[in-house]
């Protein structure tokens, strides 16, 4: 279905290996309104090659499901070690990759820039992130939800964002 001009559907991703965050804003003039939101979970034990194939083919779903107009991925943390950055890496790159290829518009948000979109402090806590998410959208987080939260905050960063940083024009 077309949308207008001024509503945007926007995804934001909290990436990770084993569980990655998505959610989903609408955004209609200055009002934001939650769509939707999950978790994607994969198994260590499992193949590499099936896991971040797993990730693409959900985030692709997502997106068409909901007739996306843009997404974010949070851009990357450098954790405690090398092999976990790199995980994160490739949880990324899926996204990215899912979200350009189903949108053709995918921004980076660094998590300072989402906390400072949020909460209008770039060192709040998780905590504080979660609330004035469910503040914002209506909703209320079960513990251990974090990742959702987080990946709504990040879709509520990007509807801040006017001139979207394509991915590519930062390469």
């Amino acid at each position: 279905m077309p949308q207008s001009a001024s509503v945007e559907i926007i995804l934001g991703i909290d990436p990770g290996l084993t569980c990655t965050g998505w959610g989903v804003v609408r955004k209609q003039g200055s009002k934001l309104v939650y769509v939707d939101s999950g978790k994607l979970r994969t198994k260590a034990s499992e193949p590499m090659a099936e896991r971040l194939s797993y990730l693409f083919g959900e985030i692709s779903d997502v997106c068409r499901k909901h007739n996306v107009s843009r997404g974010a991925v949070e851009a990357g943390y450098v954790g405690t070690g090398a092999m976990s950055a790199l995980k994160l890496g490739q949880a990324r790159a899926c996204a990215v990759l899912a979200i350009q290829q189903t949108t053709g518009r995918v921004m980076d948000i660094a998590p300072r820039e989402v906390k400072m979109a949020v909460t209008g402090s770039g060192a709040s806590s998780k905590q504080q992130v979660s609330y004035m998410v469910g503040q914002m959208l209506g909703i209320e987080f079960d513990r251990g939800e974090e990742d959702i939260s987080d990946a709504l905050a990040i879709a509520i960063a990007a509807t801040a964002v006017r001139d979207v940083k394509l991915l590519a024009a930062r390469a």
